[in-house]
């Protein structure tokens, strides 16, 4: 998926919430829990899989690389829509997961896939 793609669901979703990755040296976005969350929604709707994402802790207002990630791998037999469905479910226990067991606070990038 195009970075301008990510911006288009970042405006047609009503995320307020999100940071660029650049001083890191990443093109893209991180976004906390609750609007991680609503990306993930969209995805599904908008039946858009998720192949994984990386995990950063915003402290005192700087982001850092946690070294955390997710990922997920369509199975030959798996159908487009089960591929979406199961992408995105993932991603979404993912970050359930993380926000439970992070002690900083936890922002979550994605890696989309590029051709619908």
């Amino acid at each position: 998926m195009k970075q301008n793609d990510i911006i288009s669901i970042i405006q047609d979703n009503d995320i307020s919430e999100y940071y660029s990755l650049k001083n890191l040296g990443f093109e893209g976005y991180a976004f906390p829990y609750q609007e991680a969350l609503k990306i993930v929604q969209t995805c599904k709707l908008l039946a858009i899989p998720i192949l994984g994402g990386d995990v950063y802790s915003m402290n005192n207002s700087t982001i850092e690389n946690s070294d955390d990630n997710w990922y997920y791998n369509r199975t030959p037999d798996e159908s487009y829509y089960d591929y979406v469905q199961n992408s995105c479910n993932k991603s979404e226990s993912y970050i359930k997961t993380i926000k439970n067991h992070f002690c900083n606070r936890p922002l979550f990038s994605f890696a989309l896939e590029n051709e619908i």
